[in-house]
C-alpha cells in the first residue's frame, strides 16, 4: 500500500547553516557571474572539494596503472581481475555497516581513517610494482583492505555536504563534486597511460597511495558537530533502522529501484554496444567517439545544474532518466553516428543531472542522523548491478545484442514511468528559498 506521508515530515533538522561565515557579496554581473560557484566561497567545502578531488583523481589514474603494471609485470591478466575482485567483495560486503558507522561518529573522522587505509594499500600495490616482483597473497589482501576502506568511506562522505555549505547551496555544491569526477574519469586514464609509458606503472600507484594521504589531511581539516552518544545502540537495530526509512518511503525506494535498473542498462549497454556497432560496420575509433560523449554529456549536466534549482527535483531527476531511453534505442537500431553521439551526449546529461538531484534530496530530507545508513543503501544498489548487466551483455553478446539494448530501454521506461505515479516523487519539492529561476 502507498505511503499518504507528505514529504516535508521527513525534512532534516538545519544543519550547520547559522555556524557558515555568509557568502561574499556581489552586486550586478559580477553576481550573476559567480554564483554557480558560490560554494567554493565555504572554507569547509573548499576542503572537501579538494580532498574529493585529488582522490577522485588518483582512483581514475590507478584504475588504468593496476590494470596495465599487473600484465606488464606479470604477463597475464587474470592477476589484475583477481586483484579487482578482490577489492569489489568486501566494498560489496560492508557497505551497510560503514553505513552504520557514518551515522554513529563523526564523518569526516571516518574518511580520514579509511583514506589511511585506502593510502597504505595503494603504496603497497606501488612499491610491489617499482619491485617488480608480485606477491599474489599480499596483492589480495591490500586490495580486500582497499575495498573495505571504500565501504566505510563511501557512506560517510555522502553526509558531509549538508554540513559545508548552506541548503540553499547544496546542489550546485553537488553538481561540482560530480562535475569533478566527470572530468576526472576522462583525464585520469589519460594520465595513467602517460605514466605507465614514461616512469611506470608503480609510481602511478605510488601517485594514488598519495592523493589519500591528502585526501585524509583534508578531511580532518573540517568541522563537524559531534555526534550524539547512542549507548543502547545496536548493529543489527540499526541496520533495519535503515532498512525500514527506505521501505516506508516511496520516493526514496522507488529511485533506488530506478537507479537499479539504470545502471543494469548501463552495464549491458557497455558490453553489448561495441557488438551492436561491429555488426553494423562501425570501428572501434566510432565506439570511443559514443562513449566520449557520454563522459561529456554528463559534465554539461552537472554544469546546468549549477544554474537551475528545480523546485521539484525527483520529478525533474526522473525525466531526465528518460533520455537514455532514445539512446538505447538509437544505439540499437543502428542509427548513424551523428545522431547517436547526440542522443548518448543527452543520455549523460539525463543521468549525471539525475544522480546529481537525487544526491541533493537525500542530504536535504532525510534525517542527518539516518544519512549515511540510507546513502549505503544508494551505493549499494548502484554498484551491485553494473557487474550483472555486464554479465547480461556477455551472455546474450553472440546475436541478439541489439534485442538487449532494447529489452533495457524498456525496463528502464517501465521502471522510471512507475515511479511517477507515486505522489511523493511528483510532489516532493525543496525549500522556496533554495530555488533559483
Amino acid at each position: 500500500m502507498r505511503s499518504t506521508r507528505s514529504p516535508s515530515r521527513r525534512l532534516r533538522q538545519p544543519g550547520l547553516d547559522s555556524l557558515l561565515p555568509p557568502p561574499l557579496v556581489h552586486t550586478g554581473e559580477s553576481m550573476k557571474l559567480k554564483q554557480a560557484f558560490t560554494p567554493f566561497q565555504y572554507r569547509q567545502f573548499r576542503y572537501q572539494y579538494a580532498g574529493f578531488s585529488v582522490s577522485v583523481f588518483g582512483n581514475m589514474v590507478s584504475l588504468v596503472a593496476l590494470t596495465l603494471g599487473l600484465l606488464e609485470a606479470t604477463g597475464s591478466g587474470a592477476t589484475a581481475g583477481i586483484a579487482l575482485g578482490a577489492s569489489t567483495i568486501p566494498l560489496m560486503a560492508f557497505l551497510l555497516i560503514g553505513g552504520v558507522w557514518g551515522d554513529r561518529v563523526p564523518r569526516h573522522r571516518v574518511m580520514a581513517t579509511m583514506d589511511g587505509v585506502r593510502a597504505l594499500a595503494q603504496l603497497g600495490v606501488g612499491i610491489m610494482l617499482l619491485v617488480g616482483e608480485i606477491n599474489l597473497l599480499l596483492l589480495i589482501v591490500l586490495q580486500m583492505l582497499f575495498g573495505t576502506a571504500q565501504a566505510f568511506h563511501l557512506p560517510a562522505s555522502s553526509g558531509v555536504t549538508g554540513f559545508t555549505v548552506p541548503k540553499d547551496q547544496m546542489q550546485r555544491a553537488n553538481s561540482l563534486l560530480s562535475m569533478t569526477r566527470g572530468i576526472a574519469t576522462i583525464i585520469g586514464p589519460l594520465v595513467a597511460g602517460a605514466l605507465v609509458a614514461t616512469v611506470g606503472a608503480g609510481w602511478a600507484m605510488t601517485l594514488d597511495g598519495l592523493t589519500f594521504v591528502c585526501s585524509a589531511w583534508f578531511a580532518l581539516l573540517l568541522k563537524l558537530p559531534p555526534r550524539e552518544p547512542q549507548p543502547d545502540s545496536n548493529m543489527l537495530k540499526e541496520l533495519g533502522d535503515g532498512f525500514r526509512l527506505v521501505r516506508t518511503t516511496p520516493w526514496i525506494w522507488t529511485s533506488i529501484a530506478v537507479i537499479t535498473c539504470t545502471h543494469i542498462g548501463l552495464g549491458a549497454f557497455m558490453i553489448v554496444g561495441p557488438v551492436v556497432a561491429r555488426d553494423q560496420g562501425g570501428s572501434a575509433f566510432s565506439w570511443s567517439v559514443v562513449i566520449a560523449a557520454l563522459g561529456v554529456g554528463g559534465v554539461v549536466g552537472d554544469i546546468l545544474l549549477l544554474r537551475y534549482q528545480p523546485r521539484r527535483p525527483i520529478l525533474v531527476g526522473r525525466l531526465a532518466e528518460l533520455l537514455l531511453l532514445p539512446a538505447l534505442l538509437l544505439v540499437a537500431l543502428g542509427a548513424p553516428l551523428a545522431v547517436q553521439v547526440v542522443a548518448v551526449a543527452l543520455a549523460g546529461v539525463g543521468t549525471t543531472a539525475s544522480d546529481s538531484l537525487w544526491v541533493t534530496t537525500l542530504q536535504s530530507q532525510v534525517p542527518d542522523e539516518s544519512l549515511s545508513k540510507v546513502s549505503s543503501y544508494d551505493w549499494l544498489c548502484s554498484m551491485v548491478p553494473r557487474p550483472i548487466g555486464y554479465a547480461l551483455g556477455a551472455a546474450v553478446s553472440v546475436g541478439g545484442a541489439a534485442v538487449v539494448l532494447c529489452t533495457m530501454a524498456l525496463v528502464a521506461a517501465v521502471s522510471g514511468l512507475a515511479s511517477l505515479t507515486y505522489p511523493s516523487v511528483r510532489q516532493l519539492r525543496t525549500p522556496a528559498e533554495s530555488v533559483t529561476n
